[in-house]
């Protein structure tokens, strides 16, 4: 079996080097593996450092990441796809436990948390403690599947089914991607199987969080898409 890993990058000379070195580690099995880069057009050293790793670089001069994501679907070759971001640490198992997971009957999208060792202690609270556990009642209480994007793995030909990836969305767009996955068979929550993000979002200061609160608000009970995106910080 065929297994393609998608990252979007853009200007991620700071990060990627460690998020693909990550990749490289992981333990593969007999799966054949591929990972795909979707570049929005860096202007800094991100294509060169990818360049140094066994990667597919595709460069696509155009911002946005759901467009990056739905791109990732579309040049990816493998069965199954696993979706995470380039300032983010993967554990060794990562591959195979999200694999694992996919080929359990019925199961079309698998995902779990994420965590930060890094930023403000505000954001890291809120991302370790109050998101994790938030994240747990979501699933197991109210049976409702909200992956991100740094950490979910999915069938190729399901995500096809749903349209993938929204590329009008420059937010949620994880979110609105696993929700409708989700009306296409099971989804697994693997709670331990988690990935270590940068925690450059904590710069916003508190403008992230009230952010946070008006996109969910508009997305979840106004069903708005027009959402603000969340700035650069590299």
């Amino acid at each position: 079996m065929r297994i393609s890993i998608v990252i979007p990058t853009y200007n991620e000379e700071k990060y990627i080097g460690r998020t693909l070195k990550s990749v490289q580690d992981l333990e593969t099995g007999s799966y054949e593996v591929e990972t795909i880069i979707i570049d929005a057009g860096s202007t800094d050293k991100t294509a060169e450092i990818v360049k140094s790793y066994p990667t597919k670089l595709v460069v696509i001069p155009h911002r946005g990441i759901g467009f990056a994501r739905k791109k990732g679907i579309e040049y990816a070759t493998g069965q199954i796809i696993i979706s995470t971001d380039s300032d983010t640490i993967v554990p060794r198992n990562w591959l195979t436990t999200h694999v694992k997971a996919l080929l359990e009957p019925n199961v079309v999208l698998s995902y779990g948390p994420f965590k930060v060792v890094d930023g403000s202690f505000s954001y890291r609270f809120f991302i370790n403690y109050l998101q994790y556990y938030g994240w747990l009642v979501t699933h197991y209480i109210f049976r409702r599947t909200l992956a991100t994007g740094q950490n979910t793995a999915f069938w190729k030909e399901k995500a096809l089914l749903v349209g993938g990836y929204d590329e009008k969305l420059l937010i949620m767009e994880d979110l609105d991607f696993s929700l409708r996955m989700s009306e296409t068979g099971k989804t697994v929550y693997l709670k331990d199987l988690i990935v270590i993000a940068s925690g450059r979002r904590s710069k916003e200061g508190w403008r992230f969080f009230t952010r946070t609160a008006m996109i969910t608000v508009q997305y979840f009970l106004f069903g708005k898409k027009n959402l603000e995106g969340f700035p650069d910080f590299r």
